[in-house]
Protein backbone atom coordinates (compact mmCIF):
# COMPACT_ATOMS: atom_id res chain seq x y z
CA UNK A 1 0.00 0.00 0.00
CA UNK A 2 1.25 3.65 -0.89
CA UNK A 3 2.29 5.91 2.14
CA UNK A 4 -0.73 7.41 3.20
CA UNK A 5 1.43 10.72 3.75
CA UNK A 6 2.08 11.00 0.08
CA UNK A 7 -1.23 10.06 -1.11
CA UNK A 8 -3.68 11.84 0.92
CA UNK A 9 -2.13 15.15 1.51
CA UNK A 10 -5.70 16.19 2.37
CA UNK A 11 -5.34 14.80 5.62
CA UNK A 12 -1.98 16.61 6.56
CA UNK A 13 -3.58 17.73 10.12
CA UNK A 14 -5.14 14.69 10.72
CA UNK A 15 -1.97 12.41 10.22
CA UNK A 16 -0.26 15.42 12.01
CA UNK A 17 -2.65 15.13 15.36
CA UNK A 18 -3.40 11.10 15.05
CA UNK A 19 -0.05 9.88 13.62
CA UNK A 20 0.32 7.47 10.94
CA UNK A 21 1.17 4.59 12.87
CA UNK A 22 -2.11 4.99 14.89
CA UNK A 23 -4.46 4.93 11.65
CA UNK A 24 -2.90 2.26 10.06
CA UNK A 25 -3.44 0.71 13.22
CA UNK A 26 -7.24 0.87 13.15
CA UNK A 27 -6.97 0.88 9.68
CA UNK A 28 -5.98 -2.88 10.05
CA UNK A 29 -8.11 -3.84 12.46
CA UNK A 30 -10.91 -2.89 10.16
CA UNK A 31 -9.77 -4.49 7.43
CA UNK A 32 -9.04 -7.78 9.60
CA UNK A 33 -12.84 -7.97 11.18
CA UNK A 34 -13.73 -7.39 7.32
CA UNK A 35 -11.87 -10.48 6.24
CA UNK A 36 -12.80 -12.68 9.26
CA UNK A 37 -16.54 -11.56 8.15
CA UNK A 38 -16.21 -12.48 4.87
CA UNK A 39 -14.52 -15.39 5.83
CA UNK A 40 -17.47 -16.31 8.50
CA UNK A 41 -19.87 -15.44 5.72
CA UNK A 42 -18.12 -17.79 3.35
CA UNK A 43 -18.15 -14.80 0.61
CA UNK A 44 -14.45 -14.02 0.88
CA UNK A 45 -13.89 -15.07 -3.23
CA UNK A 46 -17.06 -12.92 -4.40
CA UNK A 47 -16.23 -9.55 -2.26
CA UNK A 48 -12.87 -7.45 -2.59
CA UNK A 49 -11.84 -4.48 -0.15
CA UNK A 50 -11.13 -1.79 -1.97
CA UNK A 51 -8.22 -0.18 0.24
CA UNK A 52 -8.00 2.90 -1.11
CA UNK A 53 -11.79 3.98 -0.22
CA UNK A 54 -10.90 1.91 3.69
CA UNK A 55 -8.33 4.35 4.03
CA UNK A 56 -10.18 7.16 3.30
CA UNK A 57 -12.99 5.97 5.47
CA UNK A 58 -10.43 6.16 8.07
CA UNK A 59 -9.36 9.19 7.34
CA UNK A 60 -12.64 10.75 7.28
CA UNK A 61 -13.37 9.22 10.82
CA UNK A 62 -10.43 10.72 12.29
CA UNK A 63 -11.41 14.35 10.65
CA UNK A 64 -14.34 13.89 12.26
CA UNK A 65 -12.76 13.16 15.62
CA UNK A 66 -10.69 15.93 15.24
CA UNK A 67 -13.07 18.12 15.09
CA UNK A 68 -15.16 16.74 17.60
CA UNK A 69 -11.99 17.12 20.45
CA UNK A 70 -11.70 20.34 19.28
CA UNK A 71 -15.40 21.47 19.42
CA UNK A 72 -16.01 19.82 22.49
CA UNK A 73 -12.49 20.37 24.40
CA UNK A 74 -12.21 17.18 24.99
CA UNK A 75 -9.16 14.46 24.66
CA UNK A 76 -11.29 11.21 23.70
CA UNK A 77 -14.35 10.65 22.42
CA UNK A 78 -16.75 7.68 23.91
CA UNK A 79 -17.13 3.83 22.20
CA UNK A 80 -20.64 4.97 21.38
CA UNK A 81 -19.53 8.03 19.55
CA UNK A 82 -16.51 6.23 18.00
CA UNK A 83 -18.44 3.05 16.50
CA UNK A 84 -21.26 5.59 15.14
CA UNK A 85 -18.47 7.71 13.25
CA UNK A 86 -16.67 4.87 12.32
CA UNK A 87 -19.88 3.22 10.79
CA UNK A 88 -21.10 6.19 9.29
CA UNK A 89 -17.84 6.81 6.99
CA UNK A 90 -17.76 3.12 6.35
CA UNK A 91 -21.11 3.03 4.87
CA UNK A 92 -20.40 6.80 3.11
CA UNK A 93 -17.11 5.15 1.35
CA UNK A 94 -18.43 1.38 0.95
CA UNK A 95 -15.52 -0.09 0.84
CA UNK A 96 -16.71 -3.23 0.10
CA UNK A 97 -17.04 -4.45 -3.79
CA UNK A 98 -19.00 -7.93 -5.03
CA UNK A 99 -17.09 -8.95 -7.68
CA UNK A 100 -20.20 -11.67 -8.28
CA UNK A 101 -23.93 -11.81 -7.09
CA UNK A 102 -24.88 -15.03 -9.16
CA UNK A 103 -28.24 -15.49 -6.72
CA UNK A 104 -28.38 -11.98 -6.53
CA UNK A 105 -28.09 -12.56 -2.75
CA UNK A 106 -29.21 -9.13 -0.41
CA UNK A 107 -25.98 -10.00 1.54
CA UNK A 108 -23.90 -9.25 -1.14
CA UNK A 109 -26.17 -6.50 -2.58
CA UNK A 110 -26.00 -4.62 0.92
CA UNK A 111 -22.74 -6.12 1.73
CA UNK A 112 -21.07 -3.09 3.31
CA UNK A 113 -24.00 -2.52 5.23
CA UNK A 114 -24.63 -6.05 7.09
CA UNK A 115 -20.73 -5.83 7.62
CA UNK A 116 -21.72 -2.26 9.85
CA UNK A 117 -24.50 -3.97 11.19
CA UNK A 118 -22.90 -7.14 12.30
CA UNK A 119 -20.50 -4.64 13.87
CA UNK A 120 -22.93 -2.66 15.91
CA UNK A 121 -24.64 -6.05 16.97
CA UNK A 122 -21.35 -6.53 18.40
CA UNK A 123 -21.13 -4.02 20.10
CA UNK A 124 -24.62 -3.68 21.37
CA UNK A 125 -24.50 -7.07 22.93
CA UNK A 126 -20.69 -7.03 24.47
CA UNK A 127 -20.25 -9.38 27.35
CA UNK A 128 -24.00 -10.25 27.22
CA UNK A 129 -23.92 -12.30 23.70
CA UNK A 130 -24.67 -15.54 26.08
CA UNK A 131 -27.05 -14.07 28.04
CA UNK A 132 -30.91 -15.83 27.84
CA UNK A 133 -33.63 -13.85 27.09
CA UNK A 134 -36.94 -14.96 27.55
CA UNK A 135 -38.89 -15.11 24.66
CA UNK A 136 -40.93 -11.65 24.58
CA UNK A 137 -37.73 -9.76 25.28
CA UNK A 138 -35.60 -11.90 22.47
CA UNK A 139 -38.73 -11.00 19.85
CA UNK A 140 -37.92 -7.49 21.28
CA UNK A 141 -33.98 -7.38 20.78
CA UNK A 142 -34.46 -8.86 17.34
CA UNK A 143 -37.36 -6.74 16.11
CA UNK A 144 -34.94 -3.63 16.78
CA UNK A 145 -31.74 -5.65 15.03
CA UNK A 146 -34.08 -6.27 12.06
CA UNK A 147 -35.11 -2.40 12.27
CA UNK A 148 -31.19 -1.35 12.50
CA UNK A 149 -30.11 -3.26 10.11
CA UNK A 150 -33.14 -1.72 7.54
CA UNK A 151 -32.77 1.57 8.64
CA UNK A 152 -28.99 0.96 7.82
CA UNK A 153 -29.70 0.09 3.99
CA UNK A 154 -32.73 2.17 2.95
CA UNK A 155 -33.07 5.32 5.25
CA UNK A 156 -30.67 8.44 5.23
CA UNK A 157 -28.93 8.98 8.82
CA UNK A 158 -25.65 10.57 9.70
CA UNK A 159 -23.52 9.81 12.58
CA UNK A 160 -25.25 11.34 15.29
CA UNK A 161 -28.32 9.82 14.76
CA UNK A 162 -26.33 6.41 14.80
CA UNK A 163 -24.90 7.68 18.03
CA UNK A 164 -28.14 8.34 19.28
CA UNK A 165 -29.92 4.55 18.19
CA UNK A 166 -26.63 3.18 20.08
CA UNK A 167 -27.26 5.22 22.84
CA UNK A 168 -30.94 4.52 23.21
CA UNK A 169 -30.48 0.89 23.07
CA UNK A 170 -27.84 1.27 26.13
CA UNK A 171 -29.60 3.22 28.03
CA UNK A 172 -32.27 0.65 27.61
CA UNK A 173 -30.69 -1.68 28.87
CA UNK A 174 -29.11 0.24 31.97
CA UNK A 175 -33.03 1.09 32.97
CA UNK A 176 -34.21 -2.40 32.15
CA UNK A 177 -31.53 -3.72 34.79
CA UNK A 178 -32.71 -1.17 37.30
CA UNK A 179 -36.30 -2.36 36.76
CA UNK A 180 -34.81 -6.15 37.53
CA UNK A 181 -34.10 -4.48 40.97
Amino acid sequence: MNNIENVYINYRNVLDEFTEDLIMDRYRVLYQEIKEFLKNAEIEQQVRIDEVILIHAVLDYYSDVSRLKQFHKIEHISDMKAIAYETFWFLRRKPLQTLQNPKQDDLLAFINEKFAFSRIAYFLVGNGKGAALSEEHKKGFLNYLDTFYYFLKYRNFDAQMLELMIMGFKAGVMVAEDLKK
